[in-house]
């Protein structure tokens, strides 16, 4: 009884951990991708001439290169963030199938996150010496990166939610609402598809629609499954199979 409530009480730390490591993530992409990067507000516009891409980002040389360093460590962390969601659903589960598929889209979500910070710091790397061209696809593959790929977060929040609903009462992970929430954020990212066809306007990467609504969305989702992280560690009397 002792050495299982020691587990117990080790995995409550790292759930706690994994939660933390979600608000560390938007922190640290506030600090780098909006007040330093300028991926949020855009510094740039998608239909700007290549030669203005340049001119831009030579501006603000050093700000986006620091801004870079900031966003790879916000999304280095969602591997963390991603795998404490994955370990709190399968304490909830008498045969492993959704933690699984959890962990790959977290590997998936994870892997995109770090390119579109490897995109950004490229694309300031030498914008004087590449072709303005080159400069302007990296901006480009950057937010296709980050809104285009609907299916990877957007499926994330599907495989998060699923086994939430598909629970008896007092078998879920999380509560039913946190399901509801994983649902409509999915539909929240969907607009971030648009970006292949409007260069311009509310669909463009940097539109109202396209960017700034999935953007929002992703991070406050963030932050809240960080806290249904924090608040599954405090029931002291859960039977221990889901803690």
């Amino acid at each position: 009884m002792a050495g299982a409530q020691g587990r117990d009480d080790h995995f409550r730390k790292s759930l706690r951990f994994c939660g933390w490591t979600g608000v560390v993530a938007v922190v640290a992409f506030i600090i780098g991708g909006m007040l330093l990067g300028g991926m949020i507000p855009p510094l740039l516009a998608p239909d700007d001439p290549a030669e203005v891409f340049v001119a831009k980002i030579s501006e603000h040389l050093l700000a986006i290169r620091v801004g870079s360093v900031f966003c790879m460590i916000s999304f280095a962390l969602f591997g963390s963030f991603g795998a404490g969601i994955a370990a709190q659903t399968r304490r909830a589960e008498i045969n492993p199938c959704f933690s699984y598929v959890q962990l790959l889209f977290t590997a998936a979500g994870t892997v995109v996150a770090v390119l579109v910070a490897f995109c950004w710091a490229l694309m300031a790397f030498r914008p004087d010496e590449y072709d303005p061209t080159l400069v302007q696809f990296l901006a480009d593959f950057a937010y296709f990166l980050a809104v285009f790929s609907v299916p990877v977060f957007g499926g994330w929040c599907v495989v998060i939610a699923l086994p939430i609903l598909m629970a008896k009462d007092g078998e879920r992970p999380f509560p039913r609402w946190v399901g509801y929430a994983n649902l409509w954020a999915a539909v929240l990212f969907a607009p971030g598809q648009m970006v292949l066809f409007f260069k311009h306007g509310p669909f463009s990467w940097n539109g109202v629609v396209a960017l700034w609504l999935p953007f929002t969305a992703f991070f406050l989702w963030i932050l809240l499954m960080s806290w249904a992280m924090f608040d599954a560690t405090k029931d002291e009397n859960a039977p221990s199979r889901f803690y």
